[in-house]
């Protein structure tokens, strides 16, 4: 009796497993043929609206979507992830989000590489929107074959004094330009020397001398070595601003896309 009742279970479950691997199989060629750039299917989400708004950001497994945001003005910019949402939606903090301040254009991933992904982009400012989608395999192979992508990139504005950049996100093997509309000093650093700076146990001017990564000038271009979290100090005695953008390279293909 228990035998033909397992019996039965195993053929249900192996029935129910081929329905959802023919169903992920219809999904993945649907999504890899019809989420391109331009498709009717897909047209550019519309502008947000004046004064600042919330948008959902759904991309499916196997598919990477690139938001792309501008504003006329500086504005700000907040990336939750679905926990995060729900918290803010409770108690409107947006303490420890990704956040985008005084940006006036931003080029970012998010990959579904394992399995489907749901991000909220929040909005302070008058900002339009655009969504790509790529075929996270396609866009892997093109690297492979030795085409540099773009991967993600930011313009902001930076106040006069010394102002902290996030530069995210990184992978080994990205290529980083910076380009300043004025010549600025800036140090790259690593997340625990960043503490030490906002802690008061190191300066700008020592942090300036221990990196290698630094510059004085309107322009710097350096490559990612390893997955370390990386900051950078800018001091400058008037506001301006920077445009940072980051590569994927061949190099980087192993890491992610």
């Amino acid at each position: 009796m228990h035998s033909k009742a397992l019996k039965v279970i195993t053929t249900v479950f192996v029935f129910v497993s081929l329905i959802i691997a023919v169903t992920n199989i219809v999904i993945s060629a649907d999504v890899s043929t019809s989420l391109t750039r331009g498709d009717a299917n897909n047209p550019p989400t519309p502008p947000l609206e004046k004064g600042g708004s919330e948008k959902r950001i759904h991309a499916p497994k196997g598919i990477v979507a690139f938001i792309e945001l501008s504003s006329p003005t500086p504005s700000d910019v907040y990336l939750l992830y679905p926990t995060q949402y729900n918290k803010y939606k409770e108690s409107g903090s947006l303490e420890g989000v990704l956040e985008f301040k005084e940006i006036t254009w931003l080029f970012y991933p998010i990959p579904a590489l394992l399995e489907d992904q749901t991000v909220y982009i929040i909005t302070k400012g008058e900002v339009k929107l655009n969504i790509t989608y790529e075929n996270i395999q396609e866009r892997l192979d093109r690297l492979f074959a030795g085409e540099e992508q773009l991967r993600a990139g930011t313009e902001m504005s930076i106040d006069s004094g010394i102002s902290m950049v996030r530069l995210t996100p990184l992978i080994p093997g990205l290529k980083v330009r910076l380009d300043f509309t004025e010549n600025a000093q800036f140090v790259i650093v690593k997340t625990i020397d960043l503490a030490r700076y906002k802690k008061g146990l190191k300066s700008f001017d020592q942090l300036y001398k221990e990196y290698d990564l630094k510059g004085s000038s309107d322009h710097f271009n350096f490559s990612i070595s390893d997955f370390e979290d990386l900051y950078m100090l800018v001091r400058t005695d008037k506001r301006i601003r920077l445009k940072y953008l980051i590569w994927a390279t061949k190099e980087s293909a192993e890491s992610g896309c």
